[in-house]
């Protein structure tokens, strides 16, 4: 193994990683993202695309006629890109069996060609006409690995918003653009039309990268790009649609807009930009939403603002934007979306005890999808609390598809489906799922370490151990990689390596689950004294938040006291404690699963019938 003891131990701070990511299609309904294999016979020029096989012409996605005799040139100068095609060896190919005027009917032809490509015999970007010899096509012709035409899905990304206002502290609006700009594209024409996640695109923040290098870094064919400025209760928003290849653009935009007119902005700029890629069109989001209040509207993205920092504070600041936000428009779905997501993660960190924040998501998650079942992450937080709370495994499997289904580029729904998927022990449904998340965020490492988890389930420790190093090689101090490491060394009986992880991991974050984890190993390495102080610590109220049931359970595993590991599982049921959803498929619990107790707690879940 590369990854040693001491490796582990000098382990410091590393820039962010750029993770390689493998885009292949898993084939499953909902979840199948396509990865398609494109043949010879596909070809790219400038703004243009060519299908030999279904003999189709297109330019920015867009259909262009052309007749039989002009694309039957076409074609054979592209194949012969670069090289002299004779008229004597046209004419044996296109007209074999003509002698009268064919010298006219070839020129009318490339003629023709020549006009719909926009070119000219006198200054030529696409044919060079050789005088009295023949033709040669002299333009770059790509065959591309992955191609958005031809009814394939197009990639897009949308980069962050530049703030152009003097205040710092509107850097939250531009943000919030930003994120409500990838899910109005998003649902735009989910069947052609994908949108890679913030988190990655975020990455590009002041960046010099051209969009070229972008676009082949992200995989991607189009790039959105602009700016915003703030004054007072108005703001100037542009816009611009870009091509990769060969940086045309494709449509650009500029509005002065009252705030409470913003998101009539974004389904404008979505409107054009599924105009400029000859998408489909779904109802416009806008024609269904009253108009933002603008002060409602800065606490809503204040409130996603601080959502995405996924700390305690930030999250509690974030349900309280989202409450001012409520308190000026109630109507507004994403809001209490928000706040369902918001408790969720709440109790994972132990700010709320897992009964108050169910009850509270549910609230929020139901209030969402009255007011609009149409957004999908209405649904996903609907998902959510149907499977950490309620263990109402098929309504929670429901509520994600659904998801999923209305926004095919909504992030978070693959990962807590997947999440979901693992706890079923559907490991290569779960690994799809984790797929698709990673193409749309290729650069998020919790995608990434998320990635490792159906191999750690599906005891394929090997294989999390490879992707957990990948990660840990760019970013040493990415403390989820090395709790999940921790795990995978744990279960490899790798004692000394696990405590090794866990005690790195604990310096980054004093999580519950990073404590539990680390007494774990430290009683299955012998080290007792030190387990039962960390159990101490952490049942004697010393961390000052709420604890759950099944992290204490997991110690005592460890310690090989297996009915008081039971007894605190009982609390975790009785507590309604989310860590009791991987009961069934989680490693760390095979030492109970000969006790009757055990199988009774899998029932009351409802992990077993």
């Amino acid at each position: 193994m590369k990854t040693t003891y001491e490796q582990i131990s000098r382990l410091n701070t590393a820039g962010l990683a750029t993770l390689p990511v493998e885009m292949a299609s898993n084939g499953k309904k909902v979840l199948a993202r396509n990865e398609t294999k494109y043949p010879e016979s596909i070809m790219r020029f400038g703004t243009f695309e060519v299908d030999i096989e279904s003999r189709e012409l297109r330019k920015h996605g867009m259909l262009v006629r052309l007749e039989e005799k002009p694309f039957r040139i076409l074609q054979l100068l592209l194949e012969q890109a670069g090289r002299v095609v004779t008229r004597r060896a046209l004419r044996e190919k296109l007209w074999p069996d003509t002698h009268v005027d064919y010298d006219q009917n070839l020129n009318t032809a490339v003629n023709k060609l020549r006009e719909l490509l926009g070119d000219s015999a006198q200054s030529s970007r696409f044919i060079e006409t050789l005088p009295r010899l023949g033709y040669r096509f002299i333009a770059p012709v790509m065959f591309p690995a992955r191609s958005p035409s031809f009814g394939e899905k197009k990639m897009l990304a949308v980069l962050p918003f530049e703030n152009l206002g003097r205040d710092p502290e509107q850097e939250y609006f531009a943000e919030g653009l930003t994120e409500e700009m990838i899910s109005h594209l998003g649902q735009l024409d989910p069947r052609r039309l994908g949108v890679i996640a913030r988190t990655s695109a975020i990455q590009y923040k002041n960046t010099r990268k051209s969009i070229t290098e972008i676009a082949s870094e992200l995989k991607v064919s189009y790039v959105l790009e602009g700016s915003v400025r703030c004054e007072g209760n108005g703001a100037r928003i542009t816009a611009q649609l870009i091509e990769a290849l060969d940086q045309t653009h494709l449509w650009s935009g500029s509005y002065n807009r009252d705030l409470r007119d913003i998101l009539s902005v974004q389904s404008d700029v979505a409107r054009h930009v599924g105009r400029a890629l000859s998408l489909e069109l779904l109802p416009e989001p806008a024609a269904k939403s009253p108009a933002f209040d603008p002060t409602a509207h800065e606490s809503y993205l204040r409130g996603r603002f601080y959502f995405g920092q996924t700390t305690e504070e930030g999250l509690k600041k974030a349900i309280a934007s989202f409450e001012t936000a409520l308190s000026i428009e109630p109507n507004c779905a994403r809001s209490y979306s928000g706040i369902a997501d918001c408790c969720g993660l709440l109790s994972w960190f132990g700010g709320l005890a897992p009964k108050e924040a169910g009850r509270k998501a549910a609230a929020a998650a139901n209030r969402a999808i009255e007011i609009d079942g149409s957004l999908s992450e209405c649904h996903a937080s609907l998902a959510l609390v149907r499977f950490w709370y309620e263990w109402n495994w098929e309504e929670a499997e429901q509520e994600f598809l659904r998801a999923i289904e209305l926004n095919p580029s909504y992030i978070s729904a693959y990962q807590w489906y997947a999440a979901f998927l693992n706890t079923q022990g559907r490991f290569e449904e779960a690994q799809a799922a984790q797929k698709c998340a990673r193409e749309l965020d290729p650069f998020s490492l919790i995608s990434n370490v998320n990635a490792a988890v159906p191999f750690f389930f599906s005891r394929q420790y090997d294989r999390a151990w490879k992707q957990l190093v990948a990660i840990l090689e760019q970013e040493p101090r990415f403390f989820p990689a090395l709790l999940q490491l921790g795990r995978v060394y744990v279960q490899m009986k790798l004692h000394r390596e696990a405590i090794a992880a866990f005690e790195l991991a604990l310096q980054l974050s004093r999580q519950h689950d990073v404590l539990s984890a680390l007494a774990h190993a430290y009683a299955l390495a012998g080290r007792a004294e030190e387990a039962r102080n960390i159990l101490g610590e952490m049942t004697n109220d010393k961390i000052g938040c709420y604890v759950a049931s099944p992290m204490i359970a997991r110690i005592y595993v460890g310690l090989g006291e297996f009915e008081t590991a039971l007894d605190w599982l009982q609390k975790g049921l009785e507590e309604r404690s989310h860590w009791m959803v991987f009961l069934k498929e989680d490693p760390v619990y095979d030492p109970l699963r000969t006790h009757t107790r055990f199988s009774e707690l899998l029932k009351l879940v409802g992990l077993v019938s």
